[in-house]
């Protein structure tokens, strides 16, 4: 394969990345700011497909929303270092495209198996795993069918 459709293919999966690793920033931001309100457990609302968090009419023990602000920050510092790590795809480190592949896609896979495959899946969700598996096909391609291209900036140009 030659070096610039190498690099369409590793650009294109930059871009997919930016995508996820966004929304999974704004997400888990959005939910940390949630749960911090005034009544964290009316804002509990927010999240789909959200289940009773009662067990035969007596409430949890465990601290519902302490246990979602964990996962909020997951969410958000899994999307910030995805977020990062499309710049160096981009730029077509190898490196970073198995950093990306491998916490983007132990998180989403963990979300399919938990989430999706359970039936509590809603839009935009989904998609994500979509975006997420096209990103790691597209450059996992690019790195097994041809040499990463040539150092470059964002805006293509040599460095």
């Amino acid at each position: 394969m030659n070096e610039s459709r190498t690099a369409l293919l590793l650009r294109t999966s930059a871009v997919l990345w930016w995508i996820w690793g966004l929304f999974h920033l704004f997400i888990g931001v959005a939910l940390l700011v949630f749960l911090r309100g005034e009544h964290p457990v009316g804002q509990l609302a927010v999240i789909p497909g959200l289940l009773d968090l009662s067990f035969m009419g007596t409430p949890l023990r465990f601290a519902p929303v302490a246990t979602l602000e964990q996962y909020s920050a997951n969410l958000a510092w899994i999307g910030a270092v995805v977020t990062v790590g499309g710049v160096y795809v981009w730029r077509g480190s190898k490196n970073a495209i198995f950093f990306c592949a491998l916490i983007a896609g132990l998180s989403d896979l963990a979300y399919f198996m938990f989430i999706d495959l359970a039936g509590y899946a809603d839009p935009p969700g989904p998609q994500m795993t979509y975006i997420c598996a096209t990103a790691i096909a597209l450059s996992l391609f690019a790195y097994f069918k041809g040499v990463a291209p040539s150092k470059t900036s964002l805006t293509g140009t040599p460095t």
